[in-house]
């Protein structure tokens, strides 16, 4: 929870009194931080990448890829925001926006959110950094989850010494917060079989039936801005069979 103004006055003393008190981070100091470890991740990613694609693991004639840019991500994201839920009873977090990077096989959401004490005026504005993790396909969705990696007061009411305060009570609570970030959500249903009602002219004859087709998903590239899908559909067995009956609207 935030710590009312007069118990974070005593917080903030007691850092000050302490030998080994270091200057707050700044902002910039901590996305740089961030970056770094995201660059350091790429480098391996794309590395198990570039494996992948010389051993031919990434195409086969079975395989369709469909690509989904930066922006387009961004517009799905936006309909499942703002979202909020409060912690520890006394701080209520507000995600408002967020912006996808889809870059060296890493797939980053950066989230602004708002942090505020219920029971007082005290408010701050926050940067969270989650990886895209847990790609999967339910309901002809693909959906994700998010491992928080980055967090940061942009500003605060309180000033430095009490963003340090907030920031130390927001991870305390980071699993929980996780949950409240949306992870993306891409409709990418295909048919499941291909109807084919039948011929018979003259000499030729097609008996009826269905091609079945069954999908999964075979990888999830975040490369150049977009984020790659590739799914493994096959076809078949043919299904002998009568079309079925369309209904009347």
């Amino acid at each position: 929870m935030l710590l009312p103004r007069r118990c974070l006055a005593i917080a903030v003393g007691a850092s000050l009194l302490a030998p080994a008190c270091r200057p707050r981070e700044s902002l910039q100091a901590t996305r740089d931080r961030a970056a770094e470890a995201s660059l350091l991740a790429q480098i391996a990613d794309l590395q198990k990448l570039v494996a992948k694609g010389e051993a031919g693991q990434l195409y086969s004639e079975e395989r369709i890829a469909i690509g989904l840019a930066e922006q387009t991500s961004k517009a799905l994201l936006d309909v499942s925001l703002p979202q909020e839920m409060v912690l520890g009873e006394r701080l209520r977090v507000r995600v408002e926006s967020a912006q996808p990077f889809f870059r060296g096989n890493n797939a980053i959401l950066v989230f602004q959110a708002t942090a505020q004490d219920i029971k007082s005026s005290a408010e701050a504005h926050l940067e969270l950094g989650g990886r895209m993790t847990n790609f999967r396909i339910e309901k002809g969705k693909l959906r994700s989850g998010i491992e928080l990696v980055h967090f940061k007061v942009i500003d605060s009411s309180l000033g430095d010494m009490g963003s340090d305060v907030l920031e130390n009570i927001v991870r305390g609570n980071m699993d929980t917060l996780s949950s409240l970030l949306p992870g993306l959500e891409i409709p990418v249903q295909l048919e499941e079989s291909i109807q084919i009602a039948g011929l018979r002219e003259g000499v030729v004859a097609v008996k009826p039936g269905a091609l079945p087709l069954k999908m999964a998903l075979a990888d999830v590239l975040p490369v150049a801005e977009r984020l790659w899908i590739l799914l493994d559909v096959k076809a078949g067995p043919w299904e002998t069979g009568a079309p079925p009956v369309e209904k009347a609207e």
